[in-house]
């Protein structure tokens, strides 16, 4: 069956595989050889792609913060062309994610966190952090937010983000269904009484 696949496209299936069973069904127990088998390899193919199952990890933190730094870069463009928008809307995106996937999300920092992580992990979770200060230093720029260390603002914010993010109470609203856009309104409320707290005194 492994024929099936072109250059690149098993890399993409087990990658796929992964994420979901991450966030539905767990994952610490599974392996590579369990991987290959569910997406119709032999685990011989998959190890072409991945050194073992850590790096397959790895690369889906990567990804995920890829994605998720470009999901905050959509939200801030669709948002009007001044500051406190474009980093609330950022900042939603953020939340969004992060109520859709959120053994993903935790993944993510544990993964970076983690003395074995790749350059390219820790370089695509500071690139997320960068475009969040790059925001942050406009608005300062722009005599919106306060003056300050553009940095610890920035850090301030990100805990904000990450806290709506991961909060359980706003996570079973999503995970309920019908009550996502009321968690969603609920998170929007409370991250305008930051951005009140940030703005120019």
């Amino acid at each position: 069956m492994s024929s099936s696949y072109h250059h690149g496209d098993l890399k993409a299936a087990l990658l796929a595989y992964a994420r979901e069973q991450m966030e539905h069904a767990g994952f610490d127990g599974l392996s590579m050889r369990e991987m290959a088998k569910a997406v119709g390899v032999s685990h011989t193919a998959a190890y072409r792609h991945f050194a073992d199952k850590q790096a397959l990890l790895d690369v889906v933190a990567t990804d995920s913060f890829s994605e998720l730094l470009e999901l905050t870069r959509q939200g801030a463009a669709s948002a009007p062309a001044e500051p406190r928008s474009r980093l609330h809307a950022s900042g939603m995106a953020y939340v969004r994610f992060g109520l859709g996937a959120p053994r993903r999300l935790a993944h993510m920092f544990s993964a970076m966190d983690a003395p074995q992580a790749s350059a390219s992990l820790r370089a695509a979770g500071f690139g997320l952090f960068a475009f969040l200060e790059g925001l942050v230093g406009a608005g300062q720029v722009a005599g919106v937010f306060r003056a300050g260390d553009t940095h610890q603002l920035s850090r301030a914010c990100w805990a904000m983000v990450h806290g709506l993010a991961t909060l359980p109470s706003l996570a079973r609203l999503a995970h309920s269904g019908t009550e996502l856009e009321t968690g969603l309104r609920s998170a929007e409320e409370a991250l305008a009484v930051f951005l009140d707290g940030l703005a120019r005194m």
